[in-house]
């Protein structure tokens, strides 16, 4: 018959279960036995941002200019602001 595994058990080893219960005790909304929280992701609409953003454009009188491919803007600092696929 194998000698049965001690019942006590480290220091080191207690006080990694103490941060342990610590770190996830925090993320309960609940008491015990509660599901954590989840993380609830934000979807955003891409294609409404830039319907708004045409419309904007048409209200003040700009017109996309097709065939540019990239522009680059290069302020009196020295630094150059980048742009590929520009739309107006």
């Amino acid at each position: 018959m194998p000698p049965k595994a001690a019942a006590t058990t480290s220091k080191e080893v207690e006080e990694a279960r103490a941060k342990m219960k610590a770190r996830f005790d925090a993320v309960r909304t609940g008491g015990k036995g509660t599901a954590r929280r989840t993380k609830r992701s934000k979807h955003t609409n891409h294609a409404a941002d830039d319907k708004q953003l045409q419309a904007q454009l048409k209200r003040l009188g700009c017109n996309s200019i097709p065939g540019i491919e990239e522009v680059n803007m290069f302020m009196e600092n020295g630094s150059v602001i980048h742009f590929s696929g520009p739309k107006v």
